[in-house]
Parts: structure tokens; C-alpha cells; sequence
């Protein structure tokens, strides 16, 4: 049973200089829409991560997203019909976006036409980002271990639950606010407290976890806590990083943290791209700590 793993481009599995793990994995993307006032780019085809951030420096606009079209999802499940039995097409969170109702969409038009091609399965995370990135590599290595599209679901929605733990700060809170990601309440109560929000996704949807004194005890109070969830030594998990203009701090944290854990293992360095990053913002970082992953 051989099986393809699709993804919308909000898994940021981006790296630096606009280079991507997508290829590596033999995981197929399909692009998510920025909009910088009427001008539409499609994520990593228009416009590049680093264009995007370059342009965000830029322009007093604040950008608007819409998930993939349901032209490009069929595109990309048609392209694959022929050569696999079965395709898990991978989504963000349904709750912040209508990737996943877009791609249940063009499944449907894909079966209508398609009876005979390859099945397609559509798996939402209930994450964005960096934690939906890493579960779409968990993914990509379970197919190489040969199970079937349900097999790999059921493995990947147990180990999400169980080995991944996932928080993340940003330098300000506007940004999730202005994308309607935020509440009004939980935006005006962070602003008032004046402390770096940690933030979490509840359910799918992203919920505040706690606030601390600067950045430097934020990114110790997420480590704390993930340990914590996973039950886990410091040895037996690894810790990955994500970032939104804040490469050079993210990396002076990862060293920190082997440095003074040698056994952790430390994970790749994901960019946030354009549909994630026009609601985060630059200075956002992410951790995310899974056991039981290898790259």
C-alpha cells in the first residue's frame, strides 16, 4: 500500500535562506494566500518567506490569509491519483481556518471524477506551524515504515496527544488580535498585565497558558512545562525551535539548553512563513517537544 502525504504550506517547514524540508520528505505542499491590501500572493509561489517579512518591514498594512483554494487541493490530489493508493492530505487547525472544510471540498470533487485513483484521507492537526510541520514529518516517517493511510492517522493521532507538547510567545499581542486569533478580553488582559504571553492551542484553538517577567524566564517556564506534560527527562526528548524574524535568539536558546542538558536533542530551526507568521508577528518564537521523533 503505498501512501502520500500532502500539506497546506502553514506546516512552516521552512528553513533558512527560503530552503524547506518539504523535498527531503517527499511531502507535497499546497500553498496558503497572503493579501497585502488588494495585492494576493501565493505562499512560496508569489512571494518567499523572506520577501514576506522584507515586504511586512515595509508597509503600516496588516496582512490578511485564506487557506488553500480548493483548485490547488484538487490539483495536487489528481497529480498523485495515478501513483499511490492512498493520500493523507495534512491541515492547521480547523478552528483557526477553512483549510480543512476547503480540502473535505475538493476531496469530494476529486472522488466525483476520480473512482478509481488513489483514496484521500483529510487529517486535521488541530495545531499550525511548527508543532503541525513536525507532525507532518512524524507522518512522512511513518509511510516509510510501510503501514496504510488509517494505520498512520491512528499512530499519528495518538502520539500528537501523548509525545508532542507544544507553546509558544510572541513580542506582542496585537498581531493575534488584528487577525482575529485573540479574543478582545484575553488581548486587553495580556496587554494590561505587560508580561511576555505564553500560548498554547487548546482543542485547536490557541488559549493563553501563562505570562512571565521577559522573555529569558518564558522560554525556561515553557521548557519547565514541557517536561512536565511529557512526563519526561531531558534526555529522552527532542526540543525543536520555531521563529519569526528571531533566528540569532533561537539559536543562542538551542545552545543554551544542550549546553546545559547534553542528552536533549535539538531539532531543526523552523521559519513561520507568511500565512502564519501576518498573525504572530516578527519576535514570535516557538517550542516544540516531542518524544519518540527523529529527523
Amino acid at each position: 500500500m503505498t501512501v502520500k502525504i500532502i500539506c497546506d504550506s502553514s506546516a512552516d517547514l521552512n528553513l533558512p535562506k527560503d530552503k524547506t524540508l518539504y523535498e527531503k520528505y517527499d511531502v507535497e505542499w499546497v500553498p496558503m494566500q497572503v493579501m497585502f491590501g488588494t495585492e494576493a500572493y501565493k505562499e512560496m509561489v508569489d512571494i518567499s518567506v523572506s520577501e514576506f517579512y522584507k515586504k511586512l518591514s515595509h508597509t503600516k498594512e496588516h496582512p490578511t490569509t485564506s487557506q488553500s483554494t480548493q483548485a490547488d487541493l484538487l490539483a495536487a490530489y489528481e497529480k498523485y491519483s495515478d501513483k499511490f493508493d492512498e493520500i493523507i492530505s495534512i491541515h492547521l487547525s480547523g478552528e483557526l481556518s477553512g483549510a480543512v472544510a476547503n480540502a473535505r471540498m475538493a476531496k469530494k470533487m476529486y472522488d466525483r471524477k476520480n473512482k478509481d485513483g488513489a483514496k484521500i484521507h483529510i487529517y486535521d492537526t488541530r495545531f499550525a506551524s511548527s508543532p503541525f510541520g513536525v507532525t507532518v514529518l512524524k507522518a512522512a516517517k511513518l509511510v516509510k515504515e510501510g503501514l496504510n493511510a488509517e494505520e498512520i492517522i491512528s499512530k499519528l493521532e495518538e502520539w500528537r496527544t501523548k509525545n508532542l507538547s507544544f507553546y509558544f510567545t510572541v513580542s506582542d499581542l496585537k498581531w493575534l488580535y488584528d487577525g482575529g486569533r485573540l479574543s478582545a478580553t484575553k488581548y486587553r488582559l495580556g496587554s494590561l498585565l505587560k508580561k511576555k504571553p505564553i500560548l498554547t492551542f487548546d482543542d485547536g484553538k490557541i488559549v493563553p497558558y501563562k505570562s512571565t517577567k521577559g522573555l529569558d524566564k518564558a522560554v525556561q517556564a515553557i521548557f519547565a512545562k514541557q517536561l512536565e506534560d511529557l512526563q519526561a527527562n531531558p534526555d529522552e526528548v527532542t526540543l525543536h525551535f520555531g521563529h519569526a524574524e528571531f533566528y540569532n535568539e533561537v539559536k543562542a536558546y538551542a545552545k543554551k539548553f544542550k549546553e546545559q542538558y547534553p542528552g536533549l536533542k535539538i531539532g531543526e530551526t523552523l521559519t513561520i512563513g507568511a500565512a502564519i507568521g501576518s498573525h504572530t508577528g516578527p519576535g514570535t518564537i516557538v517550542m516544540v517537544m516531542t518524544k519518540d521523533f527523529e529527523y
